[in-house]
């Protein structure tokens, strides 16, 4: 797929900033989207309330999911909060938020599934952090 807005809104994505994350199979991707969640909530100007409410409620739904209490109808929840987003607010920022929730749910349903039976992240984080030779973790 040619990395251009048109090819990578083809496949389904989007490229807000032409900024590509690459992840091994000890990235946690529901931590790396409340990352992402996080910052989108912190960037929302609060004009619209899709943006400035959604993005609040995603963020909550999240800690709740990486700390052991989240549920099976959070999973649910994330997925309506992210509908009520998408293409409802003033600007793309609303999208950006929306977008991954959305994608992440379909394609990693299963790690989403492992943190509610599980009672909280299965992965370390230990195992997806870089460091530097000589540097505890």
């Amino acid at each position: 797929m040619p990395l251009d807005y048109e090819g990578v809104g083809a496949a389904g994505s989007m490229l807000g900033t032409k900024a590509l994350e690459i992840f091994d199979e000890t990235t946690c991707v529901v931590r790396a989207v409340r990352r992402w969640t996080e910052f989108y909530k912190h960037e929302s100007c609060g004009k619209c309330t899709p943006c400035r409410e959604g993005t609040f409620w995603l963020d909550k739904i999240y800690e709740r999911l990486e700390t052991g209490r989240g549920s099976h109808e959070d999973i649910d929840k994330l997925l309506d909060i992210s509908d009520s987003i998408l293409g409802k607010s003033f600007c793309a920022l609303g999208d950006g938020a929306a977008s991954p929730v959305m994608s992440s749910i379909k394609h990693f349903r299963d790690e989403y599934l492992a943190h509610v039976e599980g009672g909280g992240c299965p992965f370390d984080p230990r195992d997806s952090m870089l460091v530097a030779n000589g540097v505890d973790a």
